[in-house]
């Protein structure tokens, strides 16, 4: 295992972590997210297919209005996680993101699927349950605190989750987090990043673009920007997205279980108060995460370097082609030396005027 230091820093950086495979090419991320998109929306037609399978017995108005409603909402109002059903649809119509740009990628092969994880070698378990408690106590924790002592909205509490709902969130729940962080940090960003070769300017444009995809109200757009930016920043800093997915799974499931307890809501309106608790906390996990990037290797351990591996490939592919084209070369030379050969050996010939 070896250690990213100051000599080969800028080609493990995560946002231009793309342009560093040799078989880059600037189109090819269009071709990769061209086919995610049409995966996707065949996996995703299927799990709404299967879902509608599974309850064909239990269909009423009310239940398929339900299911409906989770795929065609405009916003988050109607969102209701104690439904299994819906929550199934909800969060595994975002998780199946990350199949569909595995397949995509195995396709069009400009880079390894390893390289959308981090550029450390791929998804690093140890790095994600290192950050995770971090994550937990800039972000979790305060908005625990928050709803059940600060707003004491405990007094709500009413059980809502059902055994099946509750198991459908804490398995789809973080699936959904990693997937957003796989399209928006890994694909988006490290596309912008390879293209534009300014990590800044990537990093703010894939949090505009994560803001477009959330319908909220202003307070809530400003907010998704935020998060956005502090996703793609503690990504940027520990070189994968293993540090981001864990605060935004924190962020995501304690609201989800707390909605299942009927305590908070899941709402598209926000306001100025929950603005500056979220850019609070989103800092502090910023900067906890930049001291930690400082003073220890977590973020600086190569388990795999695919980087080196795949350029190995190339070369040794380009090496095999040049070998092929040089031996058929030589043997079209040897021919024609021969033919030349015969030609001076054979006898002259005389014509008859």
């Amino acid at each position: 295992m070896s250690i990213i230091d100051s000599s080969n820093a800028r080609e493990h950086s995560y946002p231009v972590y793309g342009r560093q495979f040799k078989s880059y090419r600037w189109y090819k991320p269009i071709i990769t997210s061209v086919l995610f998109f049409g995966i996707y929306l065949v996996l995703a037609l299927l799990l709404f297919v299967g879902v509608m399978f599974a309850i064909r017995n239990e269909v009423t108005p009310d239940s398929l209005q339900s299911v409906l409603g989770s795929i065609f909402a405009t916003d988050y109002d109607s969102m209701d996680l104690a439904n299994p059903w819906q929550s199934i649809v909800s969060l595994g119509s975002v998780a199946v993101m990350i199949p569909a740009l595995w397949l995509a990628s195995v396709i069009v092969r400009d880079r390894p699927f390893s390289s959308y994880s981090s550029s450390r070698g791929g998804w690093s378990s140890k790095v994600f349950w290192k950050a995770f408690p971090v994550a937990f106590i800039c972000i979790a924790l305060p908005v625990l605190v928050d709803e059940l002592y600060i707003q004491h909205h405990i007094d709500n509490f009413q059980m809502r989750f059902t055994l099946a709902s509750f198991a459908v969130v804490t398995i789809l729940g973080p699936l959904q987090c990693i997937a957003e962080e796989y399209i928006f940090r890994g694909l988006l960003m490290q596309t912008l990043g390879s293209w534009l070769r300014v990590p800044v300017i990537a990093v703010i444009l894939q949090s505009v673009v994560f803001v477009l995809m959330h319908p909220y109200d202003i307070y809530g757009k400003i907010g998704i920007f935020v998060s956005g930016m502090v996703f793609a920043l503690t990504a940027w800093i520990g070189r994968g997205i293993e540090i981001s997915s864990a605060f935004h799974i924190c962020n995501n499931m304690t609201i989800f279980y707390l909605q299942g307890m009927n305590i908070a809501e899941i709402s598209s309106t926000s306001d100025m108060r929950s603005l500056i608790f979220g850019t609070v906390t989103g800092v502090a996990y910023i900067l906890i995460i930049f001291i930690i990037s400082k003073r220890t290797n977590w973020f600086s351990r190569i388990r795999k370097n695919d980087l080196a591996a795949w350029n190995k490939k190339i070369d040794e592919k380009a090496a095999r082609k040049e070998a092929k084209k040089a031996a058929k070369a030589e043997k079209k030379a040897a021919k024609n030396e021969k033919i030349g050969e015969h030609e001076q050996s054979a006898p002259g010939k005389h014509f008859k005027d």
